[in-house]
C-alpha cells in the first residue's frame, strides 16, 4: 500500500561524453537490473545522447530490447538526457543539437526528455532560458514522425545491442546478488569506462570517434567484447586526440551554425 517508489538509473549518462553506447547501455541495465533485485518495480532507464544519430537510435533499441528480454518488471520507460558533454556556443549550434535530442526521444519511443540550453557552454541557464529550451524541443517533437515498429534498430537488432548484451550477460554470470556482480565486473574489467579517472576503474579500454562520428573502441581492455566488438587494431590515443573528440560535438554544431549565418560571430553567448 502507499505511494511505490520511482528509480531512474545514471548509467545513461556515464562521463557525460566518449563512452561507447553498447556499454552506456549494459550499465544502465544492470543498475535497473540491481533496483529491481532490490525490489524496485517502477523504473526509467536513461541514456545520453552521443556523437552519432544512427548509432544512438541503436543503443535506445538495444536498452528496450534488453528490457524486454530480462528486466523482471513492465513498468519501465526511457529517458533521454540531452548531450552532456562539451556543448556548442552558438545559439543555432546548441538548438540545432537538441533538436537532435528531441528527434531521439520521440524516434525510439523514450517517455521524456532532458533538455540542454543555450547557455549549457557558459554557465547555469535562467529560467527563461530553461523556458525556451523546453519550447523549442516540444517545438521539434511535435513535427517529428515515430520510427516504425519494425525498424532494425527499433527492435534492438545491431552490433550496440550484441555489445551490450556480450556486457550484460558476462556481468550476470559473476554472481547472482548483482551487487557483488557489479563489483567484481569493475575488478576484472568487463565493465571499464574510457577516461574515468576512479580508483575502482580499470583505466584500460579507450574509445575514439570514427571518421563517419560513431563512437568506437581503440582498446577494449578486459571487456569480454573480442570477436563482437566494432573495433580495428587497437590504437593509442594521444592527449590531442582525446582534446579532438572532447570538443568534437561543440565543433561540428558551432561550425554548421555559422555556415548558415553570415557573420553569426555576433551570435557567441555572452559570458
Amino acid at each position: 500500500t502507499g505511494v511505490e517508489p520511482h528509480l531512474e538509473t545514471f548509467g545513461g549518462c556515464m562521463m557525460g561524453q566518449l563512452c561507447p553506447p553498447s556499454q552506456l547501455v549494459a550499465i544502465s541495465f544492470l543498475e535497473a537490473m540491481f533496483f529491481a533485485q532490490h525490489g524496485i518495480r517502477s523504473l526509467s532507464l536513461s541514456y545520453a545522447q552521443q556523437t552519432d544519430m544512427g548509432q544512438d537510435r541503436e543503443a535506445v533499441g538495444a536498452l528496450r530490447r534488453l528490457c524486454q528480454e530480462l528486466l523482471p518488471t513492465d513498468n519501465w520507460h526511457v529517458v533521454i538526457y540531452a548531450y552532456m558533454g562539451v556543448y556548442p556556443e552558438t545559439y543555432r549550434g546548441a538548438h540545432r543539437l537538441l533538436g537532435r535530442a528531441a528527434e531521439l526521444a520521440v524516434t525510439t519511443g523514450a517517455h521524456r526528455l532532458i533538455v540542454k540550453t543555450v547557455a549549457e557552454a557558459r554557465r547555469i541557464p535562467t529560467i527563461a532560458e530553461n523556458v525556451l529550451a523546453l519550447e523549442y524541443a516540444d517545438a521539434v517533437a511535435r513535427r517529428t514522425a515515430p520510427e516504425r515498429p519494425g525498424a532494425p534498430d527499433v527492435l534492438g537488432d545491431s552490433p550496440t545491442y550484441a555489445e551490450a548484451r556480450a556486457l550484460v550477460d558476462a556481468v550476470l554470470e559473476l554472481d547472482d546478488d548483482l551487487g557483488r556482480a557489479l563489483l567484481a565486473a569493475f575488478r576484472l574489467g568487463y565493465l571499464d569506462v574510457p577516461y574515468c579517472v576512479h580508483p575502482d576503474n580499470a583505466g584500460r579500454a579507450r574509445s575514439y570517434i570514427g571518421p563517419d562520428g560513431r563512437m568506437r573502441w581503440a582498446d577494449i581492455g578486459r571487456l569480454p567484447l573480442r570477436g563482437i566488438a566494432e573495433q580495428g587494431t587497437a590504437r593509442k590515443i594521444t592527449s590531442a586526440d582525446l582534446l579532438k573528440d572532447l570538443f568534437h560535438v561543440r565543433q561540428r554544431y558551432d561550425e554548421a551554425a555559422l555556415e548558415i549565418s553570415e557573420g553569426a560571430g555576433a551570435e557567441l553567448l555572452p559570458g
